[in-house]
């Protein structure tokens, strides 16, 4: 919630065809959901150095405490899941697009889309790989 860890990041170590090597953050290319490393899979990350900020102790404890209560509101965090399916399209939101197509609460099976939450898929129960899978190709086609 309004920050992310390539924030606090100052340089990232890594393995390259058999070379330890680092990067500077600049140099990694972050972005949503996207880096430097994820399209070149000869890049294999070892270890990153950060640069955290000191802050009063309840100050963060409040953060916390707030950011926790704001994802129990908003995420189907009672259920099994694996956080958010899609990624937001430029100036969009997947949930939103998901919820605006009709199938907020649709399932298949024990898969179901959250009802709370509609860029969520939970396991109801007993869910499998290939009940998400449909559900996901359903929200594609959708």
């Amino acid at each position: 919630y309004g920050s992310v860890i390539s924030d606090y990041l100052i340089s990232v170590t890594y393995l390259e065809n058999e070379k330890i090597k680092t990067l500077k953050k600049e140099k990694c290319e972050f972005l949503y959901r996207d880096s430097l490393f994820k399209h070149d899979k000869n890049k294999i990350i070892l270890s990153a150095k950060f640069e955290l900020i000191k802050k009063d102790k309840q100050e963060m404890q409040n953060i916390v405490k707030e950011n926790l209560l704001k994802r129990k509101n908003t995420q189907p965090i009672e259920f099994h899941n694996a956080g958010s399916v899609f990624r937001n399209p430029i100036n969009l939101s997947a949930g939103k697009l998901i919820e605006e197509s009709g199938l907020k609460g649709h399932n298949v099976n024990d898969a179901e889309i959250s009802t709370k939450h509609a860029n969520f898929i939970i396991n109801k129960d007993n869910a499998s790989s290939a009940d998400i899978i449909e559900l996901i190709r359903k929200i594609q086609e959708e």
